[in-house]
């Protein structure tokens, strides 16, 4: 790894880290308080103004008869169809299905670029990939439970939002040849919130914004801010210097985080299989990253 590289790569561990975390936090906003349309809706809205009031500071024009329809499409794939089907999937599904089905995004990115990029196939990038998602594998998977629970349908949209967030982050990656990062993330989540809006706004105006108490605010402050502003934002930046199947791989991280943040805050045991699939998950990312 060059050293270069190494802001890249602290960027997407701190996304992995935001991600993990987010899924006990999410937890304690819905169902109970907000319905996961409505907050969808909530969140890629603020999110929008937010990228907008940064790209303030920049004075960057999109060439729009050449790259609408890219900007769209991860409008489209980014956020529409990434944060739609991925609430929708999990509610008519197991968390283990759903989570199990999350960790080949990986390699949905990595076949994705291989069709629309040409990126070279190299053993140890495969090598990684298997390695990670075995150790991500260890970590999700409970002995003894079935997997058959969930409903079908819930698992299809799951797999269908992994394959939708891996196409977005190929399809992204030539706009930042091309742009900085502040003006991609603005176009793509103002076509996202038109996307969404007819999606959630029965579920928004359901939002009872009075009763909600403290603890639902600062949820989802973290969730707007941190798990979408600022994922997004590391995710493009790290996308102009790094490929689309390093960025992918990293979403092993993910159930890494999501069992330290568990088992140290909220009561979850920690276990030595995990501390082995956590070795696994960053050998694969490693043996991904690595240059030859």
């Amino acid at each position: 790894m060059k050293f270069p590289d190494l802001k890249q790569h602290a960027a997407m561990l701190l996304v992995g880290l935001l991600y993990g975390t987010n899924y006990s936090i999410v937890k304690i906003i819905t169902p109970e308080y907000i319905l996961p349309f409505g907050l969808i809706v909530v969140r890629v809205a603020i999110a929008t103004a937010c990228f907008w009031l940064m790209g303030l500071a920049v004075k960057e024009s999109i060439h729009w008869r050449t790259d609408w329809l890219r900007i769209v499409l991860c409008a489209f794939f980014g956020v529409g169809i990434n944060m739609l089907f991925f609430f929708k999937g999990v509610s008519l599904t197991t968390a283990i299905n759903g989570s199990i089905i999350m960790t080949l995004t990986p390699v949905m990115v990595f076949v994705t670029s291989l069709v629309l990029l040409k990126e070279k196939v190299t053993l140890l990038k495969v090598l990684g990939l298997a390695v990670g998602f075995l150790g991500a594998f260890l970590i999700i998977y409970r002995p003894g439970t079935e997997l058959s629970l969930g409903n079908w349908k819930g698992d299809v949209l799951i797999l269908l939002n992994a394959l939708s967030y891996g196409v977005y982050l190929v399809l992204v990656k030539p706009l930042m040849a091309r742009y900085r990062p502040i003006t991609v993330a603005k176009w793509i989540f103002f076509f996202g919130f038109f996307l969404v809006l007819p999606v959630g706004w029965s579920e928004f105006t359901e939002i009872h914004w009075q009763t909600l108490p403290a603890k639902v605010y600062l949820s989802m402050a973290f969730v707007i801010i941190g798990v979408t502003v600022i994922v997004y934002a590391l995710n493009i930046w790290a996308l102009k210097k790094v490929n689309p199947s390093t960025v992918g791989v990293y979403i092993y991280v993910q159930p890494v985080f999501a069992t330290l943040i568990a088992s140290t805050f909220f009561g979850e045991i920690l276990t030595i299989r995990h501390l082995f699939a956590a070795l696994l998950v960053f050998a694969g990312v490693w043996l991904v990253v690595k240059k030859n």
